[in-house]
């Protein structure tokens, strides 16, 4: 193997949320936990990317950063090779990260007391925005026919047709069922949303991670009526894991919306990333395809292995729904133990594994356990092993 993404690494006494013992105690009440939690990667980032940030390092100098032409023409080579979408370098705002933008755009598109729609389960840090910035969360949920979610579109127009809906904030690819949305469901969801006056906000973090046999869309991409209503949020964080160096890319096509975007970031002043963000981020675009081509590959067979681990074990009664993009697997366990509480209580008390509890997904993911499949195998083998122990 080219890159060895067999080993074991060390992450603990660095910080770092996932094995951190301390982190781990506050959040799960164990600081001796094997941990499939939080979306970052165990492998260590990209031979180029390293290279690039060394460099940088010896340079020396760490001063205030901006981003500069070879910085936008990687983002945008990048989305040319990879999706077929050209945007333009007038659209493009730095957040620090993915959540924070889409806080900044509720607050920019959105009033106090509206509407914004999102499809459960889902990315529950959606939930927390729209909470957070006193909007109200209305829900279409998928729906899950044996582990494959689709999208209700009666229920999303009942939804988004209210006079108080003003924003959907769509995951695509969808963290946590893992669908990859086709061009057909975007476009739907599109006309629904431009016909009602709801402003798409596109969360497409996961846009590099696709499974062969899928095709990510930009949502942007669709056509100039779907562009000028929406923003992309996107990111090198979850593809190369650099989710500690916070640089994400946020596209407002609209001119209007992209003025509104910026009068609340000036109010926060969130001007310059730090300075080694854009120097991985270029040498991730430039040169970390094969690396991710090849890490994808691995993870998925960490996906067919769960598949494969539990028809063998659980005689069909643990539904693993299909992994068309992200690297998450989505398992529903609910045919084995329907109460969350006891499921959480096999797992982690019994298990001694951290994962992500389906609920915190909202109502619709109970029973359900979220892993992160971006680790070496042998932790992947550990972890079945484990819950073919405890969950009975």
């Amino acid at each position: 193997m080219k890159f060895n993404f067999d080993e074991r690494i060390d992450r603990t006494g660095r910080g770092q949320a996932k094995w951190e013992p301390e982190i781990l105690e506050r959040l799960f009440g164990d600081r001796d936990l094997l941990s499939f939690w939080v979306a970052d990667m165990d492998f260590r980032v990209a031979p180029p990317i390293r290279e690039a940030l060394v460099e940088a390092v010896e340079h020396g100098c760490m001063g205030y950063t901006s981003l500069d032409k070879s910085f936008y023409d990687a983002y945008i080579n990048w989305q040319k090779r990879r999706n077929g979408w050209e945007p333009s370098v007038d659209w493009f705002r730095y957040t620090p990260g993915v959540v924070p933008a889409i806080n900044l755009l509720l607050l920019s598109i959105t009033e106090e007391g509206d509407e914004v729609l999102i499809q459960r389960p889902v990315y529950y840090p959606f939930t927390d925005s729209i909470v957070k910035q006193k909007r109200v969360v209305v829900s279409s949920a998928l729906i899950n026919e044996g582990g494959k979610y689709t999208i209700d579109f009666e229920d999303f127009e009942k939804k988004a047709a209210s006079p108080k809906c003003k924003a959907f904030v769509m995951s695509n690819p969808h963290n946590p069922v893992g669908r990859v949305f086709t061009e057909e469901e975007l476009r739907k969801i599109g006309e629904i949303c431009n016909k009602h006056g709801v402003f798409v906000i596109s969360d497409e973090i996961h846009s590099d991670l696709i499974a062969k046999g899928h095709k990510h869309v930009v949502y942007a991409s669709l056509g100039k009526e779907f562009e000028q209503n929406c923003a992309i949020c996107h990111a090198p964080s979850k593809t190369f894991n650099l989710a500690g160096l916070q640089l994400s890319c946020i596209l407002i096509p609209n001119e209007e919306a992209r003025a509104k975007f910026d009068a609340i970031q000036n109010r926060y002043s969130i001007t310059s990333p730090n300075y080694f963000a854009p120097v991985a981020a270029k040498a991730a675009w430039n040169k970390g395809e094969e690396w991710l081509e090849a890490c994808y590959d691995y993870m998925y067979e960490n996906y067919k292995y769960i598949v494969d681990f539990c028809a063998a074990h659980w005689d069909g009664k643990v539904i693993v729904s299909p992994l068309e993009g992200t690297y998450l697997a989505w398992l529903d366990f609910r045919a084995i133990e329907s109460d969350p509480e006891k499921l959480l209580n096999m797992v982690r008390k019994e298990g001694k594994v951290a994962l992500d509890e389906g609920y915190i997904f909202g109502p619709e993911g109970a029973g359900f356990e979220r892993i992160n499949l971006a680790c070496p195998k042998s932790l992947i083998v550990e972890l079945m092993d484990r819950l073919a122990k405890f969950v009975k």
